[in-house]
Parts: structure tokens; C-alpha cells; sequence
């Protein structure tokens, strides 16, 4: 099926051959791990009470997540980071237009590869309403990862896959202007801001583990291991702020302030 999918894109990149050469690695060591049955070893199970393979999402209520939590989202557990989709951000995360865009745009071409981010399991491969053709996995580490507007699905319900593991192909399904990944990262149903975990600069994570944070704005989630914030264009205090957690006033207090002032692209604020 690896090969067949790698048959249909337009262009067959070395980094592919050598993806086909691990799989092949990895199936002819552990060929009974990585099949069909979606009930052995379901992902998650302290995060999770059940596994739906119908609904989208079944969001938590912000009454029962803790304020605060720690998760280790790469180790040798639960598996390395790959990043979805190489491409320039058409579209970030929060809102757009009058509405909650709950994810990041990443431009591609139709029929490029999209590829799992981390090890796990397929809860959702099917058309659903704007999203179009979409395939959410829930993986080890407790997060779910979406992957919308595909032009065709690669993966089955309840299928283990693997971290890089090709899952579909570049679309525009669903609603949707154009050819590009609409990606998003939840949490127990709930929307993270991917950029506040994934670096889409240097398409890696910023750490191996996050805080995961209940605050006046709702969940947010960024590194733990992140006690400063570097300034990006488009940056402001209140952004800065809810994207940690944090009130205005506490952010100011962290930096030794009592007002906010112009912040300079590259400056940095503690925030941890």
C-alpha cells in the first residue's frame, strides 16, 4: 500500500525511498504490531475513555481538565516527531474572518504527500463536511492530530501508523479555496495552537514535552521547557499573553513592568 501510494505522487523524493527502506525495516522485524485491529493497544487510554470512530471530536469540558499539566510528546515511548507537510503557512491558527480557524494552512499542491506526525492510531478516515476528506489519529502521547481536505485518504479506521507514514494526499476538499493542508492539534477535543508546539520554521517540535494550561481564554499549550518569548511580526501583548496563559497584568509583572509598550520583531519577554 506504501509503495502503490508513493506511485501516485508527482514527484518521488529520495527522502520517500529511504521512508519505504525504515517501514520495510520495521514490518519485517514487527510485523504483528503494525496491522489492522483497532482493538489491540488503543492509544492513550489515561487521557481517553473511549475510542470513537464516528464523531470528529467529543470536546472536554474546561471544568474537568486539571490547571495544569505536563506531557512528554516525544520519547523513546511514544515516538519521534515528523513533520505533515513542508510548505509555506497560508492561514495561522485563531480568528479568521469572524470564526475560529482552529488549526494552520500549509500550502501544497494537489497530490502532494501528507504524512503522519507521530506514532498511533487512525480514529477517523472519511469525508466530513468542511473538512472534506480528513483523517484524524490519536497518538501515544495524548494529543490528536488532524489532517483535512485531502484528495484521497491512504489509511483505514483503526489502522496503526507510524510517525512519517504517508496517510494522504494534498487536496481541497470540504470547504476549502484551494489546494492545502489544513492541520490541527487537539487535546481531549479541544483546539491547540500547533505553532505553540511545532516549530514551522525548522519544521521540528521546540521541545519533547508541554504544559498544557487552563486559563480565562480556554486550553492553551506551549514548551515547558520555555521561559522566554521571542517577538514575531504579528505579535501583541494580549496574543502573547493568552497564548500562555497568563493575564495582561501577569505578564507585565514577569517582565518588570507596570504598562505594555512597542515590541520590537526578535525581542524577548519571559513568559514561564
Amino acid at each position: 500500500m506504501l509503495v502503490d501510494s508513493l506511485l501516485e505522487l508527482a514527484v518521488i523524493e529520495n527522502q520517500d525511498i529511504e521512508l519505504i527502506r525504515y517501514y520495510n525495516s520495521l514490518l519485517s522485524d514487527h510485523q504483528s504490531d503494525i496491522v489492522y485491529n483497532k482493538h489491540d493497544n488503543l492509544p492513550a487510554t489515561k487521557f481517553y475513555d473511549d475510542f470513537d470512530e464516528n464523531s470528529a471530536f467529543q470536546v472536554t469540558p474546561l471544568d474537568e481538565f486539571p490547571q495544569l499539566q505536563i506531557i512528554k510528546i516525544e520519547s523513546d515511548s511514544s515516538g519521534i516527531y515528523i513533520h505533515p507537510r513542508v510548505g509555506a503557512i497560508n492561514s495561522k491558527f485563531g480568528w479568521r474572518d469572524g470564526r475560529m480557524h482552529k488549526g494552520i494552512d500549509i500550502n501544497l499542491n494537489r497530490g502532494d504527500a501528507v504524512l503522519s506526525a507521530f506514532d498511533g492510531m487512525v480514529r477517523i478516515a472519511s469525508a466530513k463536511g468542511a473538512f472534506g476528506n480528513v483523517v484524524i489519529i490519536r497518538h501515544y502521547n495524548g494529543l490528536e492530530t488532524v489532517y483535512a481536505h485531502l484528495s484521497k485518504i491512504k489509511v483505514k479506521t483503526g489502522q496503526v501508523v507510524l510517525a512519517g507514514q504517508l496517510v494522504g494526499l494534498g487536496g481541497s476538499t470540504g470547504r476549502s479555496s484551494g489546494p492545502h493542508l489544513h492541520f490541527e492539534v487537539r487535546f481531549k477535543g479541544q483546539a491547540l495552537d500547533p505553532s505553540s508546539i511545532i516549530s514551522f520554521t525548522e519544521n521540528k517540535l521546540h521541545h519533547d514535552s508541554i504544559i498544557i494550561k487552563k486559563s480565562r481564554y480556554g486550553i492553551c499549550a506551549y514548551p515547558s521547557n520555555a521561559p522566554l518569548h521571542t517577538i514575531e511580526r504579528g505579535d501583541t501583548w494580549f496574543e502573547i499573553a493568552k497564548r500562555y496563559g497568563l493575564t495582561m497584568k501577569e505578564l507585565c509583572i514577569l517582565n518588570n513592568t507596570q504598562k505594555r509598550y512597542y515590541l520590537k520583531i526578535g525581542q524577548k519577554l519571559r513568559v514561564h
